[in-house]
């Protein structure tokens, strides 16, 4: 057995107790985005900019997803929680990809290192940012982020559609705006 099977088998059976307890995360304190209510377009939100920067340094804004369904997903590397939800995120992503999904992760790591690492050792395919300031992240601050994972869907003219899903709650948004056939 190889040494980097070894970790990442091990990773797996340490995280997999954290996710079969639902409502779990990685707390700050409280508050954050509240829901869009359902009725008039006019009271639906529409999500603050983010431009931070990638793993490879150059940075990536937010609206430049526009035209697309934009997963907006808080997490980061020391998050057990946000790990768990790693098989999900990569199984919606398989799925909704090639019909319109992007996947645009805050991470809310302080060490770049670590930050790196997770993304790698998870397997996460999709566009990935942060400015390495945990809980003081632009991101953060701007959606109101007080625990993760945290996800924000959007519409591809920007506007929120859901807060804060997750496992099969969150592909069942996602299948109502991006049908499977």
């Amino acid at each position: 057995m190889t040494r980097q099977f070894y970790f990442h088998t091990m990773r797996h059976l340490l995280l997999l107790p954290l996710s079969l307890l639902s409502g779990v995360s990685c707390q700050r304190s409280a508050g954050g985005l509240t829901a869009p209510t359902t009725g008039a377009s006019s009271s639906i939100k529409a999500a603050p900019d983010l431009n931070l920067p990638q793993p490879d340094g150059s940075k990536l804004a937010l609206s430049s997803l526009r035209g697309k369904y934009v997963l907006v997903d808080f997490w980061a590397s020391w998050c057990g929680p946000c790990r768990a939800e790693s098989p999900n995120l990569r199984k919606l992503y398989r799925q909704f990809h090639s019909r319109g999904l992007e996947i645009y992760s805050v991470s809310l790591d302080v060490n770049q290192a670590r930050w790196h690492e997770a993304i790698a050792a998870d397997e996460l395919t999709w566009h990935h940012v942060s400015d390495l300031r945990g809980w003081q992240s632009a991101g953060a601050q701007a959606y109101g982020v007080r625990s993760i994972p945290y996800s924000v869907l959007l519409d591809p003219e920007g506007y929120i559609l859901a807060l804060n899903l997750r496992g099969r709650a969150l592909g069942q948004k996602i299948s109502e705006y991006i049908p499977l056939d």
